[in-house]
């Protein structure tokens, strides 16, 4: 079994296996399909999981307790098959184990990932375990949905807006790292949806609000994608620089490695996540499909 689905009255979803990448999203009422498809053209993905480093990690390595251990942009979540755990007609549960790959990793983990239907509406949370006495690391998100989503409608139809009950701030990159943790004020909270806005890769917004929330709409249109983040840091929004179709949500808890910060010792890293043995993780970010 390389895929699996999931429905209810109103959606159906596949997920792949490998990766535990979300490849579909169906409206079975207006048969609107909302995720990318790849078309040999653009982007090969759709949906992987970020972990356990999100973007640009320096020198492609790290040091801990003295060692030094090979990384890559985004981890390696996404390059191994997971195991599914569990699983009903609206729910899956999928599995990935320091046991399960390959790398060189000085951390014993469990990563889970759960996708949940509820109506109209598609969660994805994230549970990271681990027996180690600590663990260091980034996760998020990277679906990819239809730009546009109707006949007719172009890309530069649509906006992105953005909605929290405190400030938002915009990072900004000094590829391929993050220039800093504090950003400027954003205080537009809305923007029309255009290729030349990502020529400097992703556009990159956080809040303290616990329920920071993106809708990728269009005024001529009446198909809508909404993401809501629970427990989780910021929201990416990136698409190529070039023609192509669609545009990404991406859940990040945790940064790239910061420009003006050197170090190599994850313990000093101040991008990143620390949980220990009595300190699971959990987040969750949601996306409604309209």
């Amino acid at each position: 079994m390389d895929n699996i689905s999931l429905e209810n009255k109103f959606l159906k979803i596949r997920v792949k296996l490998f990766g535990a990448e979300l490849t579909s999203v169906f409206d079975k009422e207006t048969h609107t399909e909302y995720m990318y498809q790849p078309d040999g053209i653009h982007w090969n993905k759709q949906s992987p999981i970020l972990f356990p480093n999100i973007g640009a990690i320096r020198n492609n390595s790290f040091s801990y307790k003295g060692k030094d251990y090979e990384a890559r942009k985004h981890g390696f979540a996404r390059d191994y098959a997971f195991k599914l755990e569990d699983n009903g007609s609206d729910f899956a549960t999928f599995l990935l184990t320091n046991e399960m790959i390959e790398e060189n990793y000085p951390f014993d983990f469990q990563l889970r990932l759960k996708y949940t239907l509820n109506g109209r509406q598609l969660d994805m949370s994230y549970f990271v375990t681990t027996q180690s006495p600590e663990m260091y690391f980034a996760i998020g998100g990277h679906p990819a949905f239809r730009v546009p989503l109707e006949e007719g409608l172009s890309f530069e139809d649509y906006r992105i807006q953005l909605d929290s009950k405190s400030l938002i701030h915009k990072l900004e990159l000094e590829i391929p790292y993050l220039a800093s943790l504090e950003g400027t004020s954003y205080p537009e909270r809305e923007f029309r949806l255009h290729h030349d806005l990502f020529t400097n890769d992703v556009l990159l917004f956080k809040s303290n609000s616990p329920h920071f929330k993106g809708k990728l709409y269009s005024q001529k249109g009446n198909r809508s994608v909404t993401v809501l983040l629970n427990g989780i840091g910021a929201l990416g929004v990136w698409t190529m620089p070039d023609d192509s179709p669609f545009v990404c949500f991406e859940p990040w808890d945790g940064y790239p490695d910061l420009a003006n910060d050197f170090t190599q010792n994850l313990e000093e890293k101040k991008n990143v996540l620390r949980i220990t043995n009595m300190t699971p993780y959990q987040s969750t970010a949601s996306f409604i499909f309209e």
